[in-house]
């Protein structure tokens, strides 16, 4: 009985695994949260193949779901593409901490350059590096920067862990918030 239930468990999973294709529509749909969430529990059951990886992480990284990014970018390895996908997501992951480090610690960015991405994690450091923001408060940290069509709030919460927020407005309207731990 026990091996007949691990069969029909089994045929099951098999039955309602979604195929790369399917994931690609709701990609092409913007669903990257619920891509990105079952995309990682059909990775963690196997699932490997180096074009749904990509598909996966992009919607990671549009989902700001950048922690994973770190696990399934060393599949991407056998084309050229796959290879500049996998250096987009530990670009992503580097941008992340490296505003952790600058709001937290107080580390200056000013003597980096990064390749630049239209993510908002790359639009932050870009700014981070050049210095072109504005403290609104010290402690707790929090900076404005402006682009001329919004503006971007960058703060870091005093729970545990740890989250950086970037709040995008347009005038006072708040836009998108995303947030990292």
């Amino acid at each position: 009985m026990k091996y007949f239930s691990l069969i029909l468990l089994l045929l099951f999973v098999n039955i309602h695994a979604k195929t790369t294709e399917q994931f690609i529509q709701d990609f092409k749909q913007k669903k990257y949260l619920s891509v990105c969430k079952e995309g990682l529990s059909e990775y963690r059951a196997g699932h490997q193949e180096e074009k749904f990886v990509a598909i996966l992480g992009t919607a990671c990284a549009n989902a700001d779901y950048i922690n994973p990014l770190g696990l399934i970018q060393s599949k991407l390895i056998s084309t050229r593409d796959a290879r500049e996908t996998a250096a987009y997501f530990s670009s992503l992951l580097l941008e992340k901490n490296l505003i952790f480090y600058f709001m937290l610690d107080d580390i200056s960015l000013a003597h980096l350059q990064l390749p630049l991405s239209t993510h908002i994690l790359s639009f932050v450091v870009q700014h981070l590096e050049s210095g072109k923001f504005v403290y609104i408060s010290k402690n707790p940290k929090m900076i404005k920067i402006d682009d001329g069509t919004r503006s971007i709030l960058v703060s870091i919460s005093d729970d545990q862990p740890r989250r950086v927020f970037i709040d995008e407005y347009n005038g006072a309207t708040l836009l998108m918030r995303h947030g990292y731990q």
